[in-house]
């Protein structure tokens, strides 16, 4: 079980584990239902991991705008285990986990206490 926070601008966050080569850097990353990818990260956290160029994606965001990002492949700790992830890579200094990374679990978020909790499905 992963239990997370509700922050003062009412975001869901988790923290997660970046593998790269001799470290694991703890991050916190917003839980985002609507993005259906596994982790996005700025160019910054990507530089810092061992993570290999897969392809190049194109995404729709809400406002209907579409963007061409790269795509690579790496590593994180997430829920006490290694999981090998696909990284979007974007200008933005959000940390976002995707749907493909919670497909497993039950989020529960209650915002008036402020806490979060991911289960895996068994």
């Amino acid at each position: 079980m992963i239990q997370g926070v509700i922050n003062e601008t009412l975001e869901p966050i988790v923290e997660i584990g970046l593998k790269g080569q001799e470290a694991v850097e703890r991050i916190y990353a917003i839980v985002d239902t609507g993005f259906s990818g596994h982790l996005c990260l700025s160019q910054h956290h990507v530089d810092k991991l061992t993570m290999v160029f897969h392809h190049v994606e194109r995404y729709e965001l809400a406002n209907g705008e579409v963007l061409v990002a790269e795509v690579f492949r790496g590593t994180i700790e997430f829920d006490g285990e290694d999981r090998g992830v696909d990284v979007i890579v974007t200008a933005s200094q959000d940390r976002l986990i995707g749907a493909s990374l919670l497909q497993d679990y039950i989020l529960t978020v209650d915002y008036p206490q402020r806490y979060l909790k991911l289960e895996r499905r068994v």
